[in-house]
């Protein structure tokens, strides 16, 4: 593929999930995406609901993007949990409303039209020398399109506290395509505007019951994404489960809905994790599970097949990696682990840490009984590592990704199986650096070729815009 093949397009991708305090799955899809859409030559512009609060009435245009572009950094680099703060904080609960009401008065004023201001980014700005891990991406991003709360306002009309689907009306001229990462209820004003195509990841707050979000909330969502705008699916599954749920039949071009993920790995933070000894003073065996500790998840389940196997005999550890939410179920998961010192609560791991845990790791275990995809799957099996998993149709549908691989899929109830497994696993050695240079290589070759099929899939959309 030409480096060049995306030069002059200016694509648009929304922020929501990296304004979160915890970076899951979909930021690492539009970490990702930024990445391969920079490297073969396009703009990319973040659409986010950060908007400045001071009063720059007497700075120059350059000043207030300077300024603008210097706080929405800080704002990245934390983020926030706006669920918790909603439910928590009173003082942030009555702010956020009376900013909503004087938004939703704006909206109705302009006719559900989105007023919006670009910001762009010096190329000499002082943050770029500054990035960490969570905000590597910022390196990748020409500017920001500020719609100040635009998550918050296309929620209230999910929830139907607005009678119509806001409006984003960004022009052609400005931008070429712009790519929602996750549903939401939107639409674009015509065919003058910038083409919208929505990413559909699951329908996991349907299908799970006690879900954060409310699944009627998320119903609407979904259905106002596919009445407004062209949907893609990050898996096969995904569009057969959503496709029932909205009672809408398959169309004849099935693959062309199909948008894969990338793996959420770098070749630059592999090759500087290969140079990194140990982390959090890991020094033997292990394998791991990478994911947020929810009860999708069923950690408690990877946990048991552990201890009942031979592997803390045989000196393993199992190193759990993704954040402890304050939450009854991982305080659960504290209790099974806490007499047990084979096994390693890391908590939320930086990127280097990441991709340091699959570069030694042994082995792969997810026993999550929903996903829409799975990115930490995609990531072992782009360093063709071996991986232990539940036979769920996603895990499935990445495992025929490859030909040749070291995924095993199993039944969640059959313990037996997944024991035996990992009886018969055998020693990664952490200090074998030419077993990890293999690693890296076979993430070099699995990328190259993921990479053609995603640059596919987004300059079609972009021809037809």
């Amino acid at each position: 593929m030409e480096k060049d093949f995306l030069k002059g397009k200016k694509i648009a991708i929304t922020a929501f999930d990296l304004e979160n305090k915890e970076h899951r799955g979909i930021a690492s899809f539009i970490k990702s995406t930024i990445q391969i859409l920079s490297k073969y030559g396009a703009d990319v512009y973040l659409i986010t609901s950060f908007d400045s609060h001071r009063n720059l009435k007497n700075k120059s245009d350059q000043e207030i993007e300077n300024i603008f572009v210097d706080e929405i950094y800080d704002f990245l680099c934390i983020g926030k949990n706006y669920r918790q703060l909603f439910n928590s904080n009173a003082k942030y609960k009555f702010k956020l409303l009376l900013e909503l009401s004087i938004n939703l008065f704006k909206l109705f004023k302009y006719n559900f039209l989105f007023k919006y201001k670009f910001y762009k980014i010096n190329k000499d700005f002082k943050y770029k020398n500054n990035l960490n891990d969570r905000t590597k991406y910022l390196i990748n991003i020409k500017g920001f399109i500020s719609i100040k709360n635009i998550f918050h306002l296309c929620r209230l009309r999910s929830m139907r506290f607005i009678i119509k689907d806001p409006i984003l009306n960004i022009n052609k001229d400005d931008i070429d395509l712009i790519i929602s990462s996750s549903p939401l209820s939107i639409k674009q004003k015509d065919n003058k505007s910038a083409h919208v195509i929505q990413i559909i990841h699951d329908a996991i707050p349907i299908q799970v019951s006690n879900h954060p979000e409310r699944s009627w909330i998320f119903f609407n969502r979904l259905k106002d994404a596919h009445k407004n705008c062209k949907c893609l699916y990050v898996s096969k599954e995904s569009r057969k489960i959503v496709k029932k749920i909205l009672k809408i039949k398959n169309s004849k071009s099935k693959r062309k809905e199909i948008i894969y993920p990338m793996p959420s790995l770098q070749i630059e933070l592999l090759e500087k994790a290969f140079k990194i000894y140990s982390i959090r003073s890991i020094d033997k065996s292990f394998i791991l599970f990478n994911s947020s500790i929810v009860a999708t998840k069923k950690v408690e389940n990877a946990i048991n097949y552990f201890l009942d196997s031979n592997l803390p005999r045989r000196n393993f550890l199992l190193c759990i990696a993704g954040k402890m939410h304050k939450s009854e179920y991982c305080n659960n998961i504290k209790d099974i682990c806490k007499n047990h010192k084979n096994i390693l609560i890391l908590d939320y791991v930086n990127e280097t840490e990441k991709a340091w845990l699959f570069l030694n790791t042994s082995l792969l275990i997810s026993t999550s009984s929903f996903e829409g995809f799975g990115i930490p799957l995609l990531d072992a099996l782009s360093l063709n590592l071996s991986s232990l998993a539940s036979s769920i149709p996603s895990y499935q549908e990445i495992k025929n990704l490859t030909k040749k691989n070291k995924i095993n899929l199993v039944k969640q109830n059959n313990q037996s199986k997944w024991v035996d497994i990992l009886n018969n696993l055998s020693k990664f050695d952490i200090k074998n650096t030419k077993n990890k240079r293999q690693r890296i290589n076979n993430f070099k070759n699995f990328q190259n070729d993921f990479e053609r099929e995603y640059l596919f899939k987004i300059g079609e959309y972009l021809s037809n815009n």
